[in-house]
């Protein structure tokens, strides 16, 4: 018999009865295993009944010392029993099997992400991962098993585990609030917020859309702006800290109408997962947040599909077998038809559209491969009396993934992904002057900025189920991104065409991630990851290493409570630098250089959480977050020009972020209610800028709260409301603008404006849903009103022309949208 075989090793056990002592000393009698241990270390007062039969050395040893205080260790081929302080766990003995496989939905066979298994009479339990994968080891023996996820009917099974086998579960939908069954106060594996379409609820974007991306500004510590883009914005960071993936692939312009639309429909969407409070190992790449976004596979079983047509926009869904329960393919289209039927306090035209395929096959039960495209684009146009702002962007993206179960222990996820990205950003002034005879005339003048960006990534990801109690992930990436930035194009005229501008740089440069974590199980109620990450950065001659330690611990207080602590050290090897001033929207996109050293954050973040169905669901963070490297234009910059040393334009320096956020959620029989808020902080801090004092940042918004009831007053009619409110950002003003790319916006003996607060900003929207079914047909009315109450201010800045003539400028917070109404008619099948 092999070492430390022993325990598992089978024999025929022969029917006894007394105490641990006697039945010891007949067991190793007659079957010859070679046990030592000393009599006074064992409590003789309990008697023990071994029954007859075939069964393992372990499993008798189990049964004969279950409640005493010993240990049990295999050493030189023997059995040595050892006094312990703790009483010998129930299963401790027993020879223990991998259950593994995937959890997925019923006939469609799409994987669900997160569902919990769990353990009934042992209460072990474990999480799928994002591709519905899960693992548990458990002693072997009959146990009874219950899977569930939110959004489903939970299911329970009873299996006889002997060996390592691979099961999948599958679960039905769950129609009825009522069947709503959730995971319970699992203890928490990482500080992610996952988001799925119950818990988006009737989140409706202004096209009348559920929308479970937009869900995400319920979220506390999650701000939208206009101002940035659309770019989410968190914890008081910058646009270019926060990442958004696709099924993996980065994402350069993650939302539509300036956020207002996400970049998927809600139809195609599996799972929304969130990192702000902590951050895996295997994350790179932003300081503030990452998004996850993962799309359905497609329909393995049968045709589906779902067609929206509203005021604003159309779309379409259809998923289905290419061949059934092998090849699945879904495709999604979205198209706007323009903005006739709204009213706004500016004339504005905003279009979008985009397109997404995703083709999945099933080479065998343990591999599956998929393939993703992606295009999306945007235009919109504003006009107001004294300037025009034009603005263009689109993604493109193209992503292979191959999932692979190794054996019954580990699971290995492979991408390959290639993006890009264009971004056009005009802005036109209106001048009005006097010729020489002075008769007022008007004249035009468009600065005409352009930029566009590659992104290739190769990635693989290991899972391996170490022991019953540790868990380890570890991978690597390589990145090689080209970006190329254009001159500034000054004309009468927008230039829309790419053509006519000049190339100033195409820096390239590429980044080498690797990561190593372990999820270590201490008993039932503790869970600490001690991770690490290491990067290499190469641009031209430039070389940047380093290793970002992280660290993640929860433990469960009771069956309601849990507290949470995480610590990131994190990076990012590209900055995305923007305009300070409101209604100049500009950003450039710079690769960590010698002059520019990576943006680095540490973070250190406290969570708790609790979490009753029948009482209420509540979550509260504390953060601090300390950052270096941060980055902005100078005070005296020209921002309207884009020229060939745009580097020697940006300032680096520090910034600090810190705050609280909240969290509630209370379900009752027709009522859904979810409150967040947040108090924080977000200062930056530059040597050459405000005489090196510390300033809050552009986008510090001191109060924030969110606040969405949904009701059902009957079964097929669900209404909502949704409030967001924040307090002003601050705001900052050039002294000066000037249409001379020689000169600085600050003249000689001008001082700099330093930042006021701006107004506090409420939004509302009213929506409602109606349902009704025809055959196999479900025909869905939506309509509601979405509304921005913010108070009018204009502000004023000088502009000065080529020959020093200068004029006043009105300029305007960019609030568009500030009024809609939207209908829409959807049929699923």
């Amino acid at each position: 018999m092999a070492q430390n075989n022993l325990l598992n090793t089978k024999f025929h056990c022969r029917a006894a009865a007394g105490n641990a002592h006697k039945l010891l000393h007949d067991l190793a009698a007659y079957s010859r295993f070679n046990i030592e241990y000393s009599p006074v270390i064992l409590d003789s007062t309990v008697n023990v009944t071994l029954p007859d039969g075939e069964t393992s050395l372990g499993k008798v040893l189990n049964r004969i010392l279950s409640g005493q205080r010993v240990s049990v260790i295999e050493k030189n081929n023997k059995i040595i029993i050892l006094y312990a302080d703790a009483p010998l766990p129930a299963d401790a003995l027993l020879e223990k099997h991998m259950l593994y496989g995937f959890i997925q939905q019923e006939n469609s066979l799409e994987p669900i992400p997160f569902a919990s298994l769990r353990e009934v009479s042992a209460k072990a339990i474990c999480e799928s991962n994002v591709f519905g994968f899960y693992s548990i080891v458990l002693p072997a023996g009959e146990h009874v098993l219950q899977v569930s996820f939110t959004g489903s009917s939970s299911k329970t099974v009873t299996i006889d585990l002997t060996k390592n086998t691979q099961l999948n579960f599958f679960l039905s939908p769950a129609l009825l609030p009522e069947t709503q069954v959730a995971a319970g106060n699992m203890l928490k594996r990482d500080a992610s917020i996952k988001l799925d379409r119950y818990q988006a609820g009737l989140y409706s974007n202004l096209l009348g859309e559920t929308d479970q991306v937009r869900a995400l500004y319920l979220l506390p510590g999650n701000m939208e702006s206009q101002e940035s883009g659309g770019k989410l914005l968190v914890r008081g960071g910058d646009p270019g800290q926060s990442l958004f993936y696709l099924d993996g692939n980065q994402v350069f312009n993650p939302a539509h109408l300036l956020g207002e639309v996400s970049i998927l429909g809600n139809t195609s969407i599996r799972s929304v997962q969130q990192y702000k409070n902590d951050f895996p190992a295997r994350l790179s790449g932003a300081i503030s947040s990452v998004t996850e976004i993962n799309s359905k596979d497609g329909n393995m079983n049968r045709w589906s599909g779902e067609a929206e047509a509203g005021l604003n926009a159309f779309s379409a869904t259809i998923e289905g077998p290419l061949k059934k329960n092998h090849t699945a393919m879904m495709a999604s289209v979205r198209q706007s038809v323009g903005d006739a039927f709204n009213q706004d306090m500016f004339a504005y035209d905003a279009l979008f559209g985009d397109t997404h395929v995703k083709l999945t096959h099933l080479l065998n039960r343990n591999n599956k491969l998929q393939l993703s495209a992606y295009v999306g684009n945007d235009r919109l146009k504003l006009t107001q009396d004294s300037q025009e702002y034009l603005q263009k962007w689109s993604n493109a993206l193209f992503t292979a993934n191959w999932n692979h179960v190794l054996n019954s222990r580990s699971f290995v996820n492979t991408t390959f992904s290639t993006s890009g990205h264009n971004n056009y950003i005009a802005l036109m002034y209106k001048l009005q002057e006097t010729n020489d005879i002075g008769v007022p005339v008007s004249r035009n003048i468009v600065f005409n900025n352009y930029s566009s960006g590659s992104r290739y990534e190769a990635k693989t990801q290991f899972e391996l189920a170490v022991s019953p109690g540790v868990q380890s992930r570890f991978g690597a990436k390589f990145e090689y991104n080209i970006l190329h930035a254009f001159n500034t194009l000054v004309t009468e005229d927008f230039e829309e065409g790419t053509d006519a501008f000049r190339t100033t740089r195409s820096p390239h440069f590429s980044n080498l991630t690797a990561y190593y974590e372990n999820d270590i199980n201490i008993g039932a109620n503790l869970l600490i990851r001690p991770s690490v990450q290491f990067n290499s950065y190469k641009y031209d001659t430039y070389n940047y290493q380093v290793f970002q330690p992280r660290f993640f611990s929860s433990y469960r207080i009771d069956d309601d409570q849990q507290i949470n602590i995480s610590y990131a050290h994190t990076g990012q090897m590209l900055h995305l630098v923007t305009s300070p001033y409101t209604g100049i929207n500009r950003e450039v996109w710079l690769p960590a250089s010698p002059q520019l050293k990576p943006e680095e954050s540490r973070m250190i973040n406290l969570g708790y959480q609790f979490k009753n169905r029948r009482l209420v669901n509540l979550t509260a963070d504390v953060y601090y977050k300390k950052m270096n490297n941060v980055t902005g234009f100078a005070e005296n910059v020209n921002i309207l020009f884009n020229g060939d040393s745009v580097e020697n334009q940006i300032i680096t320096g520090k910034g600090w972020s810190y705050g609280t956020e909240w969290m509630c959620e209370k379900k009752f029989e027709k009522f859904k209610v979810i409150l967040s808020y947040t108090l924080s902080w977000s200062w930056r801090q530059f040597d050459s800028a405000h005489n090196g004092k510390r300033q809050p940042y552009r986008y510090d918004r001191r109060n924030q709260a969110n606040l969405l009831v949904e009701y059902q007053p009957i079964k097929k009619l669900d209404l909502s409301l949704l409030w967001h409110f924040n307090t002003g950002g601050w705001i900052t003003l050039p002294a000066t603008l000037s249409l001379d790319p020689e000169k600085n916006v600050i003249n000689p003996g001008q001082d700099v404006k330093p930042p006021f607060k701006g107004p506090v900003s409420n939004r509302v929207n009213l929506n409602a849903a109606y349902y009704f079914d025809t055959k196999k047909v479900r025909h869905t009315v939506i309509a509601g009103i979405s509304a921005i109450n913010q108070s009018a201010m204009k502000y004023s800045t000088e502009i000065i022309t080529e020959d020093n003539k200068s004029y006043d400028l009105d300029m305007y917070p960019r609030e568009l949208f500030k009024f809609n109404g939207y209908l829409t008619y959807k049929l699923s099948f």
